[in-house]
């Protein structure tokens, strides 16, 4: 192997390594705590403790890492690496608990060893992680394919690289026992530590892996897809929803219901974006809505540079498809059902088009309601809608564009499959409906086919469920838990002169307190920016979601979506002000408003969504309550 190709193993490494800071991390947290307890207080069940969440984590990891290099996945999923971690943990625990006893024999035997700990500790750190990397593919890959071992040929290369960092850590350890490291510079020590141990599984991993060809070539496939659904705006608020709220997209379930099952797909949800995921062939499907398709646009550029065949669709390119075609070959306009087989047709024989555009049939829909019966739940669930589409025709909404301006109804029997598919595993069921109450005859079946199953449910309706007492009361004998309406504007605001859903704002509180009486929590949503808003107004508008008062309650500012009325209103007029599209999400005034300074309002916006969040509703109350009392109680109970 030349010195350039070893060169290449280094750098992948390191690319691999970078990707998965995040886990690394928490490593270092792992790894920070066990030395605070053994320096600080020596409770040795915490250090057991933590040791065996150290052991748990390693082996999730390491079997990460594997998958990474082979090519069985591109990015850590946490199914996959607690199954890793249940397959692996045995051979990680062994070596953990012999690397102790060396370290403890050493001690006991040549107590003079000790002055020599951080330069032998390394060495064996070092052998660990080649051994386990040995191990562990044998475990994952060679044992299960029939492969025979192979002696590993050590390069001049290869031992020069592990040495160097054997030398590293030896260097770390000195500073680290050094006592003029402060508090933070022990941490920093701490995490380079852990940045190096798994640099060096990984750097061994790749070196062992190059003796077995077959594994990587069975995860080698010339017929790819790369399902993509980018990261939102807000990295952070994205982040946290993938990892506390876990979800789905489901054009994913569309996109590989209708595709031949002699493709091998890739996913990519809402994960941070590494160079290593790009690749210079296949087909690249990316969805998107508004405040993340810049960085939809970004990644499809980069595919399409590399010669990837790209493909966009979701909300944003269905209404702007001529921006979204300067990144990529094609777009899908509306939903996928009706053209992903001809996109995929039209793909296979080099004759993409630059648009596709028609309406699904019962056949499209027949075969994706049976990749939704096939699929594990936790797919299964977010996917789980009775009705698509709204019969409202809200001005800033842009739900009738993309559904057509129709409302289509589902199979009861098909919903009542999945729920009871679903039943088991989740004790609240949420139907992803725009308004479950769309089809007012339809809602009253599937209230009445729901009730013997005995299950909790929850959606998003429209608050005229309130006047039809008979479809209220099946809808909480049939388990409806909770319900999401958009009130938008008080009962006072000029907004209901518009007509349609706010025709009934003069009634959202009769309604409210007939849904709550019914025993079904609720959740709102307002809206603050419209035309005959001023700062004023905001606190009309809390007043209005104090005295509904819903379990749950959310404020945002009103934002002209494209494909909406609103937005081709406000573009008409030159209104907008900002058409950086990362800047639409709510927590922003776009528009030029009559009423007031959008720079001022943008600033106190995010305060006064807080505001509001923990003021009109139980929940928020009940937070701030907790805030506010929990340090007196805790001085009280000191003083006492």
């Amino acid at each position: 192997m030349t010195l350039n190709t070893q060169g290449q193993k280094f750098s992948r490494a390191l690319l691999i390594l970078n990707s998965l800071l995040v886990p690394v991390f928490i490593l270092f947290v792992i790894d920070a705590l066990n030395l605070s307890f053994l320096l600080r207080f020596g409770f040795i069940y915490i250090i057991i403790i933590i040791s065996v969440l150290k052991i748990y984590a390693m082996s999730a990891l390491a079997g990460s890492i594997l998958e990474i290099i082979s090519g069985e996945e591109y990015v850590v999923r946490i199914r996959r690496a607690h199954q890793n971690a249940m397959d692996l943990w045995p051979g990680f625990l062994i070596v953990f608990l012999m690397l102790r006893l060396i370290d403890f024999s050493l001690f006991a035997v040549f107590p003079a060893w000790h002055s020599w700990r951080i330069v032998y500790s390394s060495m064996l750190e070092m052998i660990a992680a080649f051994a386990l990397a040995q191990w562990a593919i044998g475990k994952k890959y060679t044992k299960p394919l029939g492969i025979p071992h192979r002696p590993f040929k050590f390069s001049f290369y290869f031992v020069s690289v592990i040495l160097g960092t054997c030398l590293a850590e030896v260097i770390l350890g000195i500073f680290l026992n050094s006592h003029t490291s402060s508090f933070y510079g022990k941490n920093v020590l701490v995490f380079m530590f852990s940045y190096i141990h798994v640099f060096e599984f990984i750097f061994c991993s790749l070196g062992i892996l190059d003796n077995y060809p077959q594994i990587k070539e069975k995860f080698i496939s010339s017929k790819e897809i790369f399902l993509i659904n980018p990261m939102a705006a807000d990295i952070v608020q994205s982040f946290g929803f993938r990892i506390f709220v876990p979800w789905h997209p489901p054009a994913f379930v569309v996109l590989k219901a209708l595709t031949p099952k002699t493709y091998k797909f890739r996913e990519f949800n809402q994960v941070i974006w590494h160079e290593r995921y790009y690749k210079n062939n296949g087909l690249v499907c990316i969805t998107s809505f508004t405040t993340n398709c810049y960085e939809a646009y970004k990644i499809a550029k980069e595919f399409k540079k590399r010669g990837a065949k790209v493909v966009m669709g979701g909300p944003h390119v269905t209404y702007l498809p001529n921006e979204a075609l300067a990144f990529c070959d094609s777009v899908i306009i509306g939903q996928a059902e009706g053209v992903w087989r001809q996109v995929i047709s039209d793909y296979e024989q080099g004759t993409l088009k630059s648009q596709y555009k028609g309406p699904a049939n019962e056949e499209d829909y027949a075969l994706v309601h049976q990749e939704l019966l096939n699929a594990p739940p936790n797919i299964t669930k977010d996917f789980l809608e009775t009705t698509r589409g709204c019969k409202f025709r809200c001005h800033f909404c842009s739900v009738p564009a993309l559904s057509g301006g129709q409302v289509r109804t589902k199979s009861i029997n098909d919903i009542i499959d999945l729920v009871k598919k679903l039943k088991p595993h989740y004790p609240l069921i949420k139907f992803i409906d725009n308004n479950i109450y769309s089809d007012p005859g339809y809602a009253k079946e599937l209230f009445v086919a729901l009730k013997p199953l005995n299950i909790k449910w929850k959606s998003a309706c429209t608050i005229d469920i309130a006047k039809n007492e008979e479809t209220l009361k099946l809808a909480r004998e049939s388990g409806c838990d909770g319900l999401f309406f958009g009130y938008e504007v008080s009962g006072g605001s000029l907004e209901k002169n518009q007509g349609g859903k706010f025709a009934m704002a003069q009634k959202y509180v009769e309604y409210t307190q007939i849904i709550k009486k019914s025993g079904i929590k609720i959740a709102g949503s307002f809206i603050f920016g419209f035309d005959s808003d001023n700062l004023r107004s905001f606190f009309q508008l809390w007043k209005f979601g104090f005295s509904v008062m819903p379990d749950v309650s959310h404020v945002a500012m009103l934002t002209p979506l494209p494909g909406s009325v609103l937005f081709r209103e406000m573009l008409t007029k030159d209104r907008i002000i900002n058409m950086n599209w990362r800047s639409h999400d709510y927590n922003r005034l776009v528009v030029r408003h009559p009423n007031m300074d959008h720079r001022w309002v943008s600033f106190l916006f995010p305060a006064l969504r807080i505001f509001f969040l923990v003021t009109t509703n139980f929940s928020g109350l009940m937070v701030l309550v907790i805030i506010l009392f929990l340090p007196f109680e805790m001085c009280y109970s000191f003083l006492r």
